[in-house]
């Protein structure tokens, strides 16, 4: 598969930060005095959402009364520090990302996390400047439940569909991609290992680690 683009989901595939966000639902919820009925099933549920959708979630089906935009903007606060001090890169992504740079692949990432945070992160860990761009589905106001993420990166990075890889870690992503006709390659995290046999079967290609990836 040789490749002339690469977008790339940042937590997960990226950053070892889903634990910070398979958390921060249940601390959201429990500084409030809210039953949790089951953490893990939250969890869950809140995975597929963008932040707008999970502040609508939190309203309807647990009753919170502040507004969608404050909602988001207390949770962005809750998850800020990880961001800041404490999220770490993957192991082998600054030699991948090099490997990629020097083949003259464009790179860029698509996130559903606020903008701010991904580039904060980014630069913590010091590879931001391996990407052209960051896009996130607040700047698009839209979800990775849709392609228009990937279609929008694609037309900036200035390549096509079938030779621009989408590196992702989730189910609900990949099978986006896949859908709409993108090369998906596989990401191996913790948080998606229930979905590990549905990822691999829509994937042109799966990596457990990113040393057994080639860009070649």
């Amino acid at each position: 598969m040789k490749l002339t683009g690469a977008i790339f989901d940042l937590d997960g595939t990226l950053l070892d930060s889903m634990p910070y966000w398979e958390s921060v639902g249940m601390r959201f919820l429990q500084e409030r005095d809210i039953p949790v009925p089951d953490p893990v099933e939250l969890a869950l549920q809140l995975k597929t959402m963008t932040l707008p959708e999970a502040g609508a979630f939190f309203r309807r089906d647990f009753g919170v009364q502040d507004s969608v935009e404050d909602i988001c903007t207390q949770i962005n606060h809750m998850i800020e520090d990880d961001y800041h001090f404490r999220a770490p890169l993957k192991a082998g992504v600054r030699d991948m990302l090099e490997e990629m740079k020097q083949r003259g692949i464009r790179m860029c990432v698509a996130s559903a996390t606020n903008r701010m945070l991904v580039e904060t992160a980014l630069k913590r860990v010091g590879v931001l400047d391996y990407f052209q761009f960051i896009l996130t589905c607040g700047d698009l106001n839209t979800s990775k439940n849709l392609p228009y993420i990937f279609d929008e990166c694609a037309r900036r990075l200035g390549t096509q569909r079938e030779s621009t890889g989408v590196f992702e870690d989730s189910l609900h992503c990949v099978i986006t991609a896949s859908r709409a006709g993108y090369p998906v390659i596989g990401v191996y995290d913790a948080s998606a290992a229930s979905e590990e046999t549905e990822i691999r079967e829509l994937c042109r290609r799966y990596i457990r680690e990113w040393k057994d990836f080639c860009a070649g």
